[in-house]
């Protein structure tokens, strides 16, 4: 095939040179002073030459030849049909391999297309940089799927800047890695002001939950036409329309959302109705595709049925666990939530969600916990929730949410019902689980307690007040209410008064407008979604080798008198060099798992939760209607307990500050002699 082509050297390009190179002639002109090459070396390059041209056509080949990943018919058929496409939204069921579909893409692009930069832009929980981890673990042949990959082939193209690293930077101004023909990834967080004014190829993650602004402001990044060309020749002359015609396209920026379903009132949702109506009209630069967990059930390879990616019983297990996140995440339906009505914003919890284990006992014997215990309205769906209570760097406090304990999975555990003495039992050793050896229940702020008449709170407040023995015979304090049961200090005077009883018709709308503020605050934070894998990608900054590095690079930058205009730029581009963040992966045992379940369940009542107005001025909060009948509304009134404790603590380090606060002038002007402000002010 090669050898059927031909050099002509000649001084400019004429019409008829031009007419032969369009239509796929064989000859190869070049210019006079290039230097020279052999034949042999032409031919080789002609042939690299085809074979790009071929796999930037034919990118699921690419996958397979080169990285020895063969993939399923329908990931095969996302990369093919978006492989060019301008604008791109994918609603795939979990258990599909949204990050590898992505991660292939975007090793693929950057290596067939010189200087390809590609974003992956997530608004929670740092899914933007597991991500980025999962492509890491697929260059270094590190997924137990994928039998035989080559991803060596690519990371032997990632460019080492550092002797100490292998290429890939984990920065905490987000993850990178650039390749020696000028191709770049990197991770976006959602500090959108600092990254308005980049150009690339943006992949929105998960984006069933990222906010419209993020979406129009990172959206912006592919707005660049990259078909456009202009410029001078060698000889400083401009190079006419005809000729440019001559020069390789490029393969166009993208919009490439990608997520499990969410609720219709998001901006993914109107996306995905806008670009369905697009590709339904024969619009080319839309692609839409919706794969539920069906597929994932009886997945094809080449046509063929092989093993399942998604055992029906794990789906069967979570619609029955939490139906409204399951339809979501595995049916991908768009269900209805409260919206627009909604006390708490699905967009207020993603912000606030993390990626951590959830803490199932004191790991530090100095941490301090809220409990707050509903018994509900049956034995069956008794909950605790546990929160972490802590001063941030500001000196305020904040709550973190590590642990949700529904008594029905306890008591499924045990095999046996959770009768009252049961749920009082299981609820001591909780406490001490929490409380570790601190005496009189030091590391327990509060344990709140419904009192309403239903769950019968004030029983079980009844049954904690006297000593108690644990299991190992080891006596302890029991613990009180003082004010609501002060007609019994007398009978427990060795109990601890850590209870708070709490009368729903009395503080119920109070401790719901305790949530809206808590929340609005960004005071409280959750885990992240669980996607069910049975193992978390944990992110944490070296802080020591941050400080040092931060430290390092800013005396650099004073020696070489880099302006203050110009400063702060120059240190966040090098800082994005140094790997200050280490990655781990931590398997899950089966209650934290069911702690992770428990808390997403606490998240899908908070959003279904709605004010309704009354004429006292003391508004209702409950579960719209067409949830009523299919969700409780537990955690969710357990979590505003939670937040009203918070409140209260905040409200009162406040006045503490205050009341501390010395008004002296004297102690405020000590220049001037005490004796004659003594005089002037007393």
């Amino acid at each position: 095939m090669s050898s059927q082509m031909r050099i002509k050297i000649v001084e400019e390009m004429n019409d008829e040179y031009l007419s032969d190179l369009i239509n796929g002639g064989n000859t190869v002109y070049v210019k006079p002073g290039i230097y020279a090459m052999s034949t042999r070396k032409i031919e080789a390059l002609i042939k690299i030459a085809k074979l790009q041209k071929y796999y930037q056509c034919n990118p699921v080949r690419f996958i397979s030849d080169f990285f020895g990943i063969e993939l399923i018919d329908a990931q095969a058929w996302i990369v093919q049909r978006s492989w060019n496409c301008p604008n791109v939204l994918v609603v795939a069921t979990r258990g599909l391999g949204k990050s590898t579909i992505i991660d292939l893409i975007i090793m693929s692009k950057g290596m067939l297309f010189n200087n390809f930069w590609s974003y992956i832009a997530s608004g929670s929980g740092g899914q933007a940089e597991q991500t980025f981890t999962t492509l890491e673990r697929l260059a270094n042949d590190n997924i137990d799927e994928m039998v035989g990959s080559t991803g060596y082939i690519f990371k032997n193209e990632v460019e080492v800047k550092n002797a100490a690293g292998d290429g890939f930077s984990h920065s905490s101004n987000g993850f990178t890695y650039s390749l020696y023909n000028g191709s770049m990834t990197q991770t976006l967080n959602s500090n959108i002001d600092a990254k308005r004014g980049m150009r690339g190829t943006v992949i929105f993650d998960e984006s069933g939950f990222l906010s419209a602004e993020m979406m129009k402001v990172y959206g912006a990044f592919a707005i660049v036409n990259k078909s456009f060309k202009t410029g001078k020749d060698r000889d400083g002359n401009l190079i006419d329309p005809i000729r440019l015609r001559t020069f390789p396209t490029n393969i166009p920026n993208q919009k490439f959302y990608i997520s499990s379903a969410s609720s219709t009132d998001t901006e993914f949702y109107r996306l995905y109705r806008e670009f369905a109506k697009r590709q339904l009209i024969g619009d080319q630069d839309y692609f839409v595709a919706h794969i539920d967990c069906e597929v994932a059930f009886r997945p094809t390879m080449h046509g063929k049925v092989i093993a399942p990616l998604l055992m029906r019983s794990t789906v069967e297990t979570e619609m029955a666990t939490n139906p409204e996140k399951a339809r979501r995440e595995y049916y991908c339906e768009f269900t209805t939530d409260a919206g627009l009505n909604a006390i708490i914003k699905r967009g207020t919890i993603a912000r606030n969600s993390e990626t951590r284990v959830p803490l199932l006992y004191n790991d530090t014997g100095k941490k301090k916990f809220v409990f707050a215990y509903d018994p509900a309205r049956s034995r069956d769906n008794s909950v605790i929730l546990i929160m972490e209570l802590y001063i941030d760097e500001h000196g305020d406090y904040k709550g973190r949410i590590v642990n949700c304990v529904n008594l029905l999975d306890v008591g499924k555990k045990r095999k046996s019902q959770m009768q009252t003495p049961d749920q009082i039992k299981y609820l001591k050793e909780l406490i001490l689980d929490y409380n570790v050896n601190a005496p009189d229940y030091e590391n327990i702020e509060a344990i709140l307690i419904d009192a309403g008449s239903g769950g019968g709170g004030v029983n079980i407040a009844d049954y904690l007040m006297e000593d108690w023995v644990d299991d190992n015979g080891n006596k302890h304090r029991g613990l009180i209410d003082k004010e609501y049961s002060a007609d019994y200090v007398g009978k427990y005077p060795n109990a601890i008064d850590k209870l708070r009883l709490v009368s729903p018709t009395q503080y119920k709308s109070i401790i719901y407008e305790a949530l809206i503020e808590m929340m609005n605050l960004d005071c409280i934070s959750f885990t992240s979604d669980y996607d069910n894998k049975g193992y978390l990608t944990l992110f944490e900054v070296d802080d020591k080798l941050y400080n040092s590095e931060k430290r390092k690079i800013t005396e650099e930058l004073q020696k070489q008198k880099v302006p203050e205009a110009e400063f702060n730029m120059k240190l966040e581009e090098e800082m994005k060099k140094s790997s200050c963040i280490k990655t781990k992966l931590v398997r899950l045992d089966p209650y934290q798992e069911i702690a992770l379940k428990n808390i997403d369940a606490l998240k899908e009542e908070m959003v279904n939760m709605v004010r309704k107005k009354r004429d006292s001025g003391k508004d209702s909060f409950e579960l719209i209607p067409e949830k009523a009948n299919k969700l409780h509304d537990d955690r969710s009134y357990c979590m505003a307990l939670c937040a009203w404790f918070l409140s209260e603590k905040r409200a009162e380090r406040i006045r503490n500050k205050k009341r501390n606060f010395d008004y002296k002038i004297i102690d405020m002007l000590p220049v001037t002699p005490r004796k004659q402000v003594e005089k002037i002010f007393g």
